[in-house]
């Protein structure tokens, strides 16, 4: 079974929704904190999550975790 994502956020400039990599097998996932604000952000980094393959409950989640 894989490990579980690890998602956090940082300031990642205007164009950069999101950004996803594989650390010891492990997928690790940066949320602009722009996303907190701009829903065109959010929905990019939204499909950028998806398309690195998390689930849709876990990107959502971390998504209305970036708004609070």
């Amino acid at each position: 079974m894989p490990a579980e994502p690890h998602i956090t956020t940082a300031a990642l400039g205007p164009n950069v929704a999101a950004l996803t990599c594989h650390l010891d097998g492990r997928t690790t996932a940066v949320i602009n904190t722009l996303a907190r604000t701009d829903p065109r952000m959010r929905n990019q980094a939204a499909l950028h999550l998806l398309g690195a393959g998390m689930d849709a409950g876990r990107t959502l989640g971390a998504l209305h975790g970036v708004r609070r």
